[in-house]
């Protein structure tokens, strides 16, 4: 016992780590193993980035259920693999080329081309967390921070839209639609087959986000792809996905305003989006 005892506590040698390293290992133990490490690495860089970066007043979305989180993650995973970064607009146009028969009004645009203009680089940095889809906060002036939200408010008393807090977004500020989504002889605009008791619909087609001043917004396709090319935005994480979140294929995460004339961008974008939204689906 004693032998047994001092030779199990004795520091090992290089040639015991040499007989470990030629000792075959199978494939679904390696597997396992890399599952492992890949799934702390993840959940730990994930924790970091909601407690660290993330504003207090920004947390307690749904993200924070463990089932949510689950779904979230695997989708990101999904695409982690396959290099899909939200930066593309690929997906998007490939998917509008092959429903546009389907649906025409999936082939419209309503943003001007020739008036979007490139933004200026860098892109800024996302939280790795797939939901909440958020910006790590940058330093924004105050003042610009609230001409953005009263440009906001007062799109939305303009357009007779209903303002006031997320339904899905805590300390966010949304505009809802009408509840009478557009249709044609019966005909319903295809973005709002979502009904309007989930929060997944279009209703709320906006929200500025407390404590960082990114939107969530709900573009027309292809409107999200030229977008998303000029720099102003990134596809929404589960955009594309199984599901209602996943419905809304022009549905994108656009950036926070520097200064005035990216304000006046970001509300071009709410323009389309709505135009998008309210147009009336022809035969």
């Amino acid at each position: 016992m004693t032998s047994t005892l001092a030779s199990f506590l004795r520091t090992p040698g290089v040639e015991e780590f040499r007989k470990l390293g030629n000792r075959p290992v199978p494939v679904g133990y390696a597997l396992l193993a890399s599952l492992g490490i890949y799934s702390v690495f993840f959940v730990g860089r994930d924790l970091y980035n909601y407690y660290r970066l993330l504003p207090v007043d920004m947390r307690g979305t749904s993200s924070t259920r463990p089932i949510v989180y689950l779904f979230a993650s695997l989708i990101r995973t999904w695409r982690w693999i396959w290099g899909m970064d939200g930066t593309s607009s690929v997906p998007i146009r490939k998917w509008v080329e092959s429903s546009r028969d389907r649906e025409p009004i999936y082939g419209r645009t309503y943003l001007d081309e020739a008036a979007l203009p490139v933004r200026r680089a860098p892109r800024p940095m996302l939280l790795h967390q797939g939901v909440p889809q958020r910006q790590i906060p940058q330093m924004l002036d105050h003042e610009l921070e609230q001409e953005l939200k009263t440009m906001f408010k007062e799109f939305g008393i303009s357009h007779s839209l209903r303002i006031g807090e997320s339904v899905i977004e805590p300390n966010a500020i949304a505009l809802f639609l009408p509840s009478t989504p557009p249709s044609n002889n019966g005909r319903l605009h295809p973005e709002f087959v979502i009904p309007i008791t989930d929060r997944a619909s279009a209703y709320e087609f906006a929200h500025v986000h407390g404590g960082e001043s990114s939107l969530h917004l709900l573009l027309a396709p292809l409107d999200a792809a030229l977008a998303i090319e000029r720099g102003w935005a990134v596809r929404f994480s589960l955009a594309g996905c199984v599901g209602p979140w996943g419905h809304a294929r022009g549905r994108v995460l656009a950036y926070a305003p520097r200064d005035e004339q990216e304000v006046k961008v970001i509300m071009s974008l709410v323009q389309a989006g709505f135009d998008y939204l309210t147009d009336v689906p022809k035969e």
